[in-house]
Order: structure tokens, then sequence, then C-alpha cells
């Protein structure tokens, strides 16, 4: 595969992740609106900021993606390893709890980081393997 088509799939699996990223801070900020309804005044400002955080990392997955996708190689492996980087805060932040959604779009923005490296890496590689 090329550049351009690592690039492209990189940049369609970064702006799927970010996707499910924003899908689900709008199921926590729902199941935080429900649970303020109910009574539990805490439990939904726990949401509203699980909701918050999932919107800046949604955020941060589309400007590292758009940057990685209008740079070159250096572009690209800068953005590839701060896609990696925001995928696993991601996640380290909000864990495996009720949000399947933001896991999901953490393995996405984290397999999109990946496919960034990819031509990079391979690059490294030929020069340092002589033919």
């Amino acid at each position: 595969m090329s550049e351009t088509s690592w690039k492209g799939l990189g940049h369609l699996f970064a702006w799927l992740g970010a996707g499910l990223f924003a899908l689900g801070a709008v199921v926590a900020l729902a199941f935080g609106t429900v649970l303020g309804a109910l009574g539990h005044p805490f439990a939904a400002i726990d949401a509203a900021g699980t909701a918050l955080v999932l919107f800046v990392v949604a955020a941060l997955a589309v400007v590292f993606a758009s940057l990685g996708r209008r740079e070159g190689t250096d572009g690209s492996a800068v953005a590839g390893v701060l896609l990696i980087v925001v995928s696993v805060v991601g996640w380290a932040m909000l864990g495996l709890g009720a949000n399947l959604l933001a896991f999901l779009g953490a393995l996405f923005v984290f397999l999109a980081g990946l496919l960034y490296l990819v031509d990079p890496a391979r690059k490294v590689v030929t020069a340092a393997v002589p033919s």
C-alpha cells in the first residue's frame, strides 16, 4: 500500500474513533441527566465530567488525525504517536467501565496511530538495512 492509503485509512479510523468518543459522551451526558432527574446529583456531576473528558479526547483525536494527514512523513510520525498517547490516556482515564463506546473509540484511535506510523517505520527500516 502507498503512503497515502495508509494515511487515508488511519484518518478514517481516527474519525471513526472520535465519533465513537463523541457518541459515548452524548450517552454519558444523557445518563447524567437521568441520574440528576432521579435525585442523584453527585452521580450526575460524575457523568457530566466523563462526558466532558470524552468530548475533549474526541476533539484531540480529530485535530491530530487532520494534522497527520496534511503533514509529510515526519508529521505523520508525530501524529501517530500523539494519537496513540491520546487513546491510551483516554482509556486510562475512563477505564473499562460502563462506556463501551469510549473503549471502542480508544481502540480505533490507537489503530489510527499505528497506521500513521507504518510508512515512517518502513522508511527507517529500509534506510537502516542495506540492500
